[in-house]
Order: structure tokens, then sequence, then C-alpha cells
């Protein structure tokens, strides 16, 4: 059949009908992309606010933890006061020395005390006997007298000597009685070591050399156990030795939780020792890493003290941790070096980020979201719906789908101005909201130290409030005037009097923001009929948007003055300026310029809503003259009084 047949009537009816359906169709399905497009970009945002909202409780959590940490900085034992939680270490030092609490969680201490002890000549007969006469029988008779000396630290060096020299004559029952007798001096020094370390090490040692295997095992592991408890006061070097020589007769195996704990929380007080010792660093927080073993670190040094608290792996597993976690969002704490201190981190999902300049933390908070979420499903659903959707659209008339794509291209654009419209109210609202939980809190729980600081922290509420106002008022006034609820007090007003007050109060804010607000005023004016506050709420506007969209020119003109027989307000900046076909819908509700967004100046794009309605609203008009770049200029046109 030729094309010629085919397009006459009335075939040539139903052709334009399928082309027209099949235009439509191809028009609903480049739509019901967009809005899925869209839709799946609201569903992105809505979870990263969830994730924001995440990370911040976990933030707060860990700091209320880390302040709870640092009541304990003035610690002291025996007080009756609240004891710290399990696997917490209070290091108090000076430069002679070091304490810890509780008793036996500091495995070895960065300095040691040298203490005194018997001069080498109290020994000198033994040991000429012992070891230049090679006669240790004789050597043991003088050492055995010794060993009934008042003197400890004369006893102490006399039994480790006479043990000794036992041994060599063969008599190992009589040696392991006097190193048991030396073990029971406890901490007296001997060869600038502990009485019972050295004992237990040379009863090891005996056992070993004759072969006693189980009496050996018996005696390493309690030498592994006291030297694991912290009972004495060892330098590292030395107990790590001694460590290793218990582990070699005992055949111990991997560490125990418990001396994982103790290990890291040692080694940190070691480090932040060698710190303060070099540095004296004042009041500061850190985390680091021993092997795997996280540790955290808050201490308050001066020149000659130096307190401090930490939180070992025990503690943070048992506070930290779970604080990390938070449904389908997990945390990590991150140092300076980009290295994971607590939590886990997924590299490939949503972040939101606190850095520790924000939050106070030792290192920064990294909240990531794990698992897909409801996302998928519910896209498949909506595309699934939507498929059923074009199906029926492609049986129905031409005036139905005609009406479809219109409705549908109303929705998005509505639907497109309400999500910026709520994400820009959203992030007007958090940040006052913000600052003013922080500073109530911090107030309330009376951390800071100064009136001067008070007093300029109730002078940041005082302006976080009214900027809450100014916005909750500037919306309940757009729902008034579309509701046609709002009421104008008409009153007479001198224009100049009027424009100058309200130009001398904006001067205020504008300069805290640095910028100048020029006025120049021409002639005298009729008086005009208008409402004060709504008509001040308009220019305010206005003035805002001027010093908003300014970033890079700090002034801005105001000009009032007579034009036929309406009174010509202008307010005129140099600012990113309207393009045109921008400027032909830019005074409708939510609508906000492209140069804005590419800014990233943030606004709720109701103020020249709100100005047009209320400048219509007394009989005038609002003209706007622009140009990308150059700045813009708004005129609004108010009707004068006729003298009489």
């Amino acid at each position: 059949m030729r094309l010629t047949v085919w397009l006459q009537p009335p075939r040539r009816t139903l052709s334009v009908f399928l082309c027209l359906i099949l235009i439509l169709g191809g028009a609903l399905a480049w739509l019901g992309w967009q809005w899925l497009k869209q839709d799946r970009a609201l569903e992105r945002q809505r979870l990263q606010e969830s994730l924001e909202r995440s990370a911040d409780r976990m933030a707060a959590v860990l700091q209320q933890s880390l302040a709870d940490l640092e009541g304990f900085l003035s610690f002291v034992p025996d007080s009756g006061v609240r004891e710290p939680p399990a696997g917490v270490m209070i290091l108090q030092a000076t430069s002679h020395g070091v304490s810890a609490y509780p008793p036996g969680t500091l495995l070895f201490s960065p300095v040691v005390l040298a203490e005194d002890e018997p001069p080498a000549g109290r020994f000198a007969p033994g040991e000429t006997l012992e070891f230049q006469r090679n006669d240790p029988a004789r050597a043991a008779e003088v050492f055995r007298e010794l060993t009934q000396s008042p003197d400890r630290g004369v006893r102490a060096g006399a039994l480790l000597r006479l043990g000794r020299n036992l041994r060599k004559i063969g008599r190992n029952e009589e040696a392991l009685r006097a190193f048991g007798q030396l073990a029971r001096l406890g901490q007296t020094p001997v060869l600038g070591l502990p009485a019972e370390l050295m004992a237990r090490e040379s009863a090891g040692s005996l056992l070993e050399g004759t072969g006693r295997i189980e009496e050996l095992r018996k005696e390493a592991s309690l030498l592994h156990e006291a030297l694991w408890s912290g009972r004495w006061s060892l330098l590292r070097p030395a107990w790590e030795f001694h460590v290793e020589e218990a582990k070699r007769w005992f055949g111990a195996g991997p560490l125990t939780e418990r001396e994982q704990n103790a290990f890291a929380l040692s080694n940190a007080a070691e480090s932040l020792y060698g710190r303060w010792i070099v540095e004296r660093e004042a009041r500061s927080r850190r985390a680091e890493k021993t092997g795997e073993c996280p540790v955290l670190m808050t201490w308050d040094g001066t020149a000659d003290r130096l307190a401090a608290v930490l939180a070992g792996p025990a503690y943070l597993a048992s506070t930290w941790t779970p604080a990390l976690q938070d449904g389908a969002v997990q945390g990590a704490l991150i140092d300076a070096d980009g290295h994971v201190l607590i939590g886990s981190v997924k590299k490939d999902g949503r972040q939101a980020l606190r850095t520790a300049a924000a939050t106070g933390l030792p290192g920064t908070l990294h909240a990531t979201s794990v698992g897909p979420g409801p996302e998928s499903a519910g896209l498949a659903g909506r595309r699934r719906l939507l498929l059923l959707g074009f199906a029926v659209l492609a049986l129905s008339l031409l005036a139905g789908s005609y009406f479809i794509v219109r409705s549908i291209g109303r929705e998005q654009a509505v639907a497109r101005l309400q999500s910026e419209f709520v994400s820009a109210v959203s992030h007007e609202f958090r940040t006052p909201l913000t600052s003013l939980r922080q500073l109530s809190e911090m107030l309330s729980k009376g951390r800071i130290p100064t009136e001067d600081q008070r007093q300029k922290s109730y002078d940041i509420l005082s302006h976080e409030s009214e900027r809450l106002q100014r916005l909750v008022e500037s919306l309940l006034d757009l729902g008034r005037i579309e509701a046609r609820a709002f009421r104008y007090h008409f009153e007479h007003l001198d224009p100049g009097a009027f424009v100058s007050g309200l130009v001398a109060e904006f001067r205020r804010q504008a300069a805290a923001q640095g910028y100048r607000v020029e006025l120049s005023l021409e002639g005298e004016q009729p008086p005009l009929l208008a409402d004060r506050e709504a008509l001040g709420l308009a220019l305010r506007n206005l003035l805002d948007n001027a010093v908003r969209y300014s970033p890079d020119c700090r002034n801005v003109w105001v000009e009032a003055g007579r034009e036929g027989g309406r009174l010509a307000i202008r307010v005129r900046d140099r600012g990113l300026g309207i393009s045109g076909p921008e400027q032909k819908k830019i005074f409708r509700k939510f609508v906000r310029g492209a140069g804005s967004r590419e800014a990233h100046i943030r606004g709720t794009g109701i103020g020249l809503t709100l100005a047009s309605s209320i400048v219509e609203a007394h009989g005038g008009e609002i003209c706007l003259e622009s140009e990308p770049g150059k700045g813009s200029t708004f005129t609004i046109l108010l009707p004068l009084e006729k003298k009489a």
C-alpha cells in the first residue's frame, strides 16, 4: 500500500493520533527518567542527612566519655571518690618518679629511682674468695655470716651471693633455700633490681641447669605472674628481658586480653612521660596504637608535675567501640596520618566527617554507611509503578495524555522547588541550633571559666536566637500573606526618616560582616501611607540579599527619591547578578538564581516573594535591573499621598 493511500482519511487521523501518542510516550519516558533521577537524589540526600545525624550522635557520646575520663585528672586514691572504670589507668608523675592507679597496672616504669645499697666493700672478702681464690665453700661461709646482718640490704646481697656459691659447690637445695629467703625480702634492691626478682631469676637458672623441669615451670609461672602484675618497679629493658626469660622457661602462649591491655597502657604511659619530659605540654589529648591495641590519653601537665588518664583497649572496646556503631552506620577515629585508631571504615560507602578541631576528640571522626539500605527496594518499586503507568497511558486519548504530561511537569517542578527549599531551610535552622545547643550545654555544665567568655557566649546565643526568630517570622509572614490572613496597619510615614532609620539599623548588621551601606536621599517627599513593619521587612530582605550575594564588593548603595508621583527606593549592589531568563521568575516562591547555587550561597528563596507581595499590597511594584557579574538594582515604587 502506498504512503499517500495510508495517509488518506480516516487513516490520517489514526496516524496523527499514533504519532502524538508516540511523542507523548517519549516525553513521558524522559520526564519519568528525570523524576527517577530526582527521586534517587532526594533519597541520597535523606540518607546523607541521616548519616550526618549519626555522626553528631557519635561525637556527642565520645565527647561525654572523654569529659568523664578527664574528671579523674584530679583523682586521689582512698579519697572516697568514684573509682576509675576497668581498663583505665591514672598516671601521676614528676621528674623523679611515677605512680599509677589502680596499683599493678603499670608493668614497667618510665623512670626508676635508684635506692641506696650497701657499699661493695661489705662483700669484698667473700667475693675475693669466690673469684680470685676460687674457693666458693669458704666464700659461702663468709656470706652466711652476713645474712645475719640487721641491714636488709646487706642480708639481700649476702643471700644472693650465698646461693650462687652454694650452687657452685653442688649444694643445690641449700641454694634454693637461700633464694627463697631472698625472695621474702621483696622490693629490697640487689644489684639495682628487687630482691624477689633476683631470687626467682636465680632459682629458675639453678632449676634449669639441674634439669628439674616441673619445678622450673612452677618457678617461671610465679615469675611470669609477678612481672605481668606490675609488682616491681622496673625499667622497660629489664622488664622485657625477664619476661622473655620466664616465657622461655614457662612456655607461655599468646598474650591474654588482660595482658595486652596492661602492656598497651604501660607502653603509652612511657611514651607520654617521655613527651612530657621533653615538651612539658599543658592540657591535651592524644590517641595512639601499640601494635593493634589503641590507647586514649588525656593529660594536664605543668613544669614539675604530670597528671594523666589512659584508657586502654578494654575500656575502649566496652565504651567507645559500641558508640561508633549506630544502626546501619559504623564509625572510626582516625589520626592525622590516616591510621584507624578505633572502629572501622568502609571506604566505598557514604561518609560524614567531624574534624578533631570541631569536636575536640583526639582524631577525625569518620561515619560510614554500611549496606545498601532501603534505597534499592524503594527505587525498584517506583520503577515498576512507572512502567505500569506508561502501559496505561499508551492506551489513553490525546487529551488525557496531554493532561498527564502537564501534571507530571508541574509535580516535578514543585517537588524540585520543595526539595531545594527544605534543604535550604534545614541548613539555615541547623547552624544556629547547633550553636545554641553547644553553648547552652557548656553554660549549664559550667565549662566556661571566665565571666568575659560567658558574656560572649550569651551574646552569641542572643544573636543566633534573633536569627532563628527572623527566619521563623519570614516563613509565618509568607504563609499568612498566601492565605490572605496578613493584616496591614497603614499609617502616615515620612519616607526619608523611614528609609534612614531602617538603613541605620541594618548598618550594624552589615558592618559585622565587613560591608558598608551608603544612603542617598533626594529632596523631600510627601507622606507615605504604609505599614511600617511590613514595608521595613521588604526593604530589609532586599538589603540582606544585596549583602549576601555580593561576596567580592563590600559596598551596598541605597537611594530614595521621588519619581513622578511615586517614591522610588533603590537597593544596588555589584554582586553576582541575575541572568535575563531568571529575572522573569526570580520573584516566584522558592526560586533562587543559578549563580547563588554555584557560589554555594545559602538561602530559602522566599525573601523576594515576600517583598513583592508586600509592595503589591501597598499598591506599588518592584523592578529589577541586573546583569551577571555586574550586580543588581532592585527598585521599590510606591504611590505617594498628594499634598492638599
